[in-house]
């Protein structure tokens, strides 16, 4: 059964692997005896002097040669031209000495006798005294004897030696990252394979390229083959990589091919079959450089047609051919053809920055490989702890000794820095640039309000346009939710609410795929159009219903109360008739807002009405209303409780001679308590027929359920009722 990693572990392996050799690197520079010269083959003089040796461009501070007493060894105007051991071995030192590539040589016999030059400088100088023969640009030679150092200290390693070590490093992580993302896919896979071989073969170049004088010939042999062959390996994975992506080319069995054509040029280059390294390591990487450019025109005619393909080819197609040809152009091609480099080994593999750095932008802005800005997520994750252990052993080796401290330190300077430096790369790279929220909640807010029919349609479809500024789009297509189409090249939005959908094709004006972060602000857009819509058909429903309502009430209500206030003789009964009816259009008209009223409120009303028509009769109010809190009656409720308090004090008035009337209103749980009561002549309820005021509230009363009791005598009458409240209680 085979194991699956996650794309973390697989990263972090890739992390710990590549820092492990990097480490190693690191080791094998600094050990290396060192004397403190910074030495070069061309002295920088305004007028050049001949001279023989190798000029001293300068001298480290602390370093064995400059604690020589008296003068000490001259800086800038002088020359090392020897070198003699402890047992009287003397060499003569010369500008072939600081080669700084060996397979610039022409033949495999130059190279076999640097290594064994190299070897026995390395090894005198790891006696135990060194005389250097230094030679004054005027006078006499002078010999200087020092004691070198057993280990070079890292601040003596030049720029160069770590230009060499992040681009390896940059290189093989970025391959990585890639790769255990898609680690199932051949494409990944080479450009894996192309990080890799671009480290093999940036380490051991940063240590021998940069060393003081020598190292033991072994190890620079060893060195030496690991670059050639990661300068192989790198073509194999390039090659390999526009063999298959963005189209496939050949069938799978082919890919195999390059790695062994030019692993048997490498077989020839280590048994030494061809004259020199010019035919044996210089040409096959021109060859590959070659077959990489004829294989990116390939892939350039194969997606034409395809915007998609066609934008991701473009991409990283130029970032290889001009990153790693700019390599070979000017320090391979030149060396082959026996030229010399155009620039220094160690600033060239800066070139090699562009190839991964454009597949970084490449991954934010076309896809490649199929990923999405959620690919950066581990990247700036990892870069972070990275950040956070480098910081940490740098405030250990320099000014901090307690590891504690430094954690903390190191720590609080991630926080501060690398986290809104993350966020400035993150809207740099990924380009963040959203429409303004508010812009397009006014726009779906216009298309929600906007009446069905072509003006609406048009607005929905400028709504898409403002959001995405696709490079084309067509109405018609069908699609449940946003969806990404053709590995983004189109975007699928369905049409909510009756409105059609459509498909968008190449986001912000072609320059870009659509990415999951599209889809989903189309499904938010699509969302909120949807419920702007449907709350436009609620409250026009609503609005619908309620006129139905206000037509059915003044039909069935004012319209036979008035009909009954006409035809009555009683004049008297026809203004109560009037005023009952004015009173029941404004809670008709009252209602079209508030269909369920509050009992204080209700109350606060009726108190209102009654307290202007006792005050005109000219009889005193008692008023009093008791609740256990707030409440909301309904319509029903609440007409029935106004209707039995207008109808009893009228009859107080007109028959009662009351001089004051007292109202009482309780709402006791779920049932409503009151009684109206006049200090007035009163009635014999047995004799006096009942009219029409008594039996209307009977009939108001009974239809809720409830009870009416009409008491009087000769101290005057009262009303009670009660009935269900029916209420909601009001909890806010």
């Amino acid at each position: 059964m085979s194991v699956r990693f996650t794309p973390n572990v697989l990263l972090w392996s890739a992390v710990m692997v590549g820092t492990l050799l990097a480490a190693i690197m690191l080791g094998l520079a600094m050990d290396q005896r060192f004397v403190g010269l910074r030495l070069t083959d061309e002295p920088r003089l305004a007028i050049p002097v001949p001279s023989e040796g190798v000029w001293i461009e300068g001298i480290r501070s602390g370093s064995p040669a400059a604690e020589q007493p008296g003068a000490g060894i001259p800086a800038s105007t002088s020359a090392l031209v020897a070198i003699t051991g402890f047992d009287g071995t003397r060499i003569p030192i010369g500008p072939e000495d600081l080669l700084e590539e060996p397979d610039a040589l022409a033949t495999y016999a130059d190279m076999s006798a640097f290594f064994a030059r190299q070897d026995r400088i390395a090894a005198i100088l790891r006696q135990p005294f060194v005389d250097l023969e230094i030679q004054p640009m005027f006078g006499e030679a002078q010999t200087h004897r020092i004691d070198p150092q057993r280990q070079r200290p890292v601040s003596s390693l030049p720029l160069a030696f770590w230009i060499q070590i992040g681009v390896g490093l940059a290189g093989f992580w970025i391959g990585a990252w890639i790769w255990a993302l898609r680690h199932g896919e051949w494409a990944p896979r080479f450009l894996a394979i192309a990080g890799a071989g671009l480290m093999i073969s940036a380490f051991p170049a940063a240590v021998y390229s940069t060393r003081e004088l020598a190292i033991p010939g072994g190890l620079f042999r060893v060195l030496s083959a690991f670059n050639s062959i990661g300068a192989l390996t790198f073509g194999v994975g390039m090659i390999g990589l526009f063999l298959i992506y963005p189209r496939k080319l050949v069938a799978p069995r082919w890919l195999w091919v390059p790695a062994l054509v030019l692993g048997a040029w490498k077989l020839v280059d280590l048994l030494e079959w061809v004259e020199g390294p010019g035919l044996g390591r210089h040409l096959p990487i021109v060859v590959a450089m070659l077959a990489i450019i004829v294989l990116v025109g390939l892939q350039f005619r194969a997606t034409r047609g395809n915007p998609r393909d066609r934008a991701a080819l473009t991409w990283l197609g130029l970032a290889v051919t001009v990153g790693a040809g700019a390599f070979v152009a000017t320090v391979i091609a030149p060396t082959l053809l026996g030229l010399g480099a155009a620039l220094s080994q160690g600033e060239a593999f800066l070139f090699f920055l562009l190839i991964y750095v454009g597949v970084a932008l490449g991954v934010a802005r076309f896809r490649l490989f199929q990923l999405d800005e959620w690919a950066f997520r581990i990247l700036f994750y990892v870069v972070g702890v990275l950040l956070l252990l480098v910081i940490d052993a740098i405030l250990i080796v320099t000014i901090v000794d307690e590891r504690a401290p430094a954690f903390a330190l190191s720590l609080l300077v991630v926080a501060l820095a690398w986290l809104p430096l993350r966020d400035m790369l993150a809207r740099l790279v990924l380009r963040r640039t959203e429409p303004a929220r508010e812009n397009l909640f006014r726009q779906v807010m216009d298309v929600a309000l906007t009446p069905p029919g072509r003006d609406q349609q048009a607005r929905w479809r400028t709504l898409l346009e403002d959001a995405f500024r696709p490079l084309s789009i067509a109405p018609g297509h069908e699609a449940r939710t946003p969806a990404l189409v053709d590995d983004g090249l189109a975007l699928a939005v369905p049409g909510p609410g009756g409105l059609p959908g459509y498909r968008l094709d190449y986001a912000d004006g072609g320059s870009k795929l659509f990415s999951l972060r599209d889809a989903e602000l189309a499904a938010e857009l699509t969302a909120m159009l949807a419920n702007a819509l449907e709350s436009r058909k609620a409250y026009e429903k609503g609005v619908a219903e309620e006129r139905e309502r206000i037509a059915r009430d003044i039909h069935d209500n004012i319209g036979v109360q008035l009909m009954g206030a006409l035809h009555s003789t009683d004049y008297g009964r026809k203004d109560l008739m009037i005023r009952e009816t004015l009173t029941d259009l404004r809670d008709i008209v009252n209602n079209a807002s508030n269909p369920d009223l509050s009992f204080d409120e209700l109350l606060a009303d009726l108190r209102s009405q009654i307290s202007e028509h006792l005050f005109a009769a000219g009889v005193a109010m008692e008023w009093r209303a008791e609740s256990a809190g707030p409440a909301v009656l309904p319509l029903a409720t609440a007409h029935t409780l106004r209707s039995i308090v207008r109808e009893a004090v009228h009859n107080a008035l007109k028959h009662g001679k009351a001089r004051t009337i007292s109202i009482v209103v309780r709402l006791e749980g779920e049932a409503i308590a009151m009684s109206v009561a006049d200090d007035g002549s009163g009635f014999d309820p047995d004799r006096v027929q009942a009219g029409n005021g008594l039996a209307n509230m009977q009939a108001r009363v009974s239809g809720l359920g409830g009870r009416l009791t009409v008491a009087s005598g000769a101290g005057g009458t009262r009303i009670a009722a009660v009935f269900p409240a029916d209420t909601e209680r009001n909890t806010q």
